[in-house]
């Protein structure tokens, strides 16, 4: 029987840019490898003008060394992010880098690119990676699509907020980060992420769609604005987001990126692929009237 060990390593790294852009990274082929790792895939319909992204979670213990600085010195912390975004999200403990198509080697082993230990097990059985999670969407441009950072909701946190004399407490917590991706030009997209705190008992309450205004049963959400920062990315680069490893237990970067266990979490995001412009050039377009 071959070595399964072997048999992911061409799966997941056509999944993470070592492979051609533009393959189809997901096919129905090979689900039952990707559960046997933990990167669910949600199908949620295509449409021609949607971009595609992927979402990878790792938790690891805090003091692991493939969460510092042998990530950290591969990743690029600054991008086209200005100086008072960069200083808001250090002040609250959150870290967020970014890489091309070729990660970095302590990313692809918190990613399972390098063989990941599995024990030996039927790829159809039950064994996983349970330190990772990943699914796929599809969004058009302006769309939006939310991160829950927790499986389970937090009872009770105290965070302060910005322009706030003393920290707020809430309860029934739930810590969102809300992505909206922006098509800049041909091949680039802009991620703005917005963190947000969901608490409180939920109701059905008047809100905002796509459609118009709406009845919904939703949390009340507190938008962090003064945490919102933005990721550019062309197809097959990555961003990686978490929480600082010098950042204080009571930082907004440790509560979101903190499980109730005490591990810490790493969400990655891959722009897949996104449609190309239809779009005639302007004097080819006159060309043809």
């Amino acid at each position: 029987m071959p070595d399964l060990r072997l048999a992911l390593l061409p799966v997941l790294a056509a999944a993470w840019g070592l492979a051609p852009v533009g393959c189809h990274v997901f096919s129905p082929s090979t689900d039952k490898v990707l559960d046997a790792v933990g990167l669910r895939v949600r199908p949620l319909g295509m449409a021609r003008d949607a971009m595609q992204l992927e979402f990878v979670f790792a938790q690891r213990p805090g003091h692991d060394p493939l969460m510092g600085e042998d990530l950290w010195n591969r990743l690029d912390t600054i991008g086209r992010r200005p100086a008072a975004m960069r200083a808001s999200l250090a002040r609250h403990g959150i870290r967020v880098g970014q890489i091309g198509s070729t990660p970095p080697p302590a990313l692809e082993e918190l990613l399972g690119l390098t063989a990941p230990e599995l024990g030996g097990a039927d790829v159809s059985g039950p064994a996983r990676r349970k330190d990772l999670r990943g699914w796929r969407i599809y969004l058009r441009d302006g769309g939006q699509t939310e991160v829950i950072l927790h499986d389970e909701p937090v009872a009770e946190a105290k965070i302060q907020i910005a322009e706030a004399k003393t920290p707020r407490e809430f309860f029934d917590v739930r810590f969102i980060l809300r992505i909206t991706a922006r098509r800049l030009r041909e091949g680039w997209v802009r991620l703005e992420c917005l963190p947000e705190v969901h608490h409180g008992p939920r109701r059905l309450r008047h809100t905002a769609t796509e459609a118009g205004w709406g009845f919904r049963t939703r949390q009340e959400i507190v938008p962090l604005f003064e945490l919102k920062f933005t990721v550019d990315l062309t197809v097959g680069e990555m961003t990686v987001v978490t929480a600082a490893e010098t950042s204080s237990g009571d930082s907004l970067g440790q509560q979101f990126f903190t499980t109730a266990t005490g591990l810490k979490k790493l969400l990655v995001v891959r722009l897949a692929n996104m449609p190309r412009d239809r779009r005639l050039h302007t004097r080819l377009a006159r060309s043809r009237d």
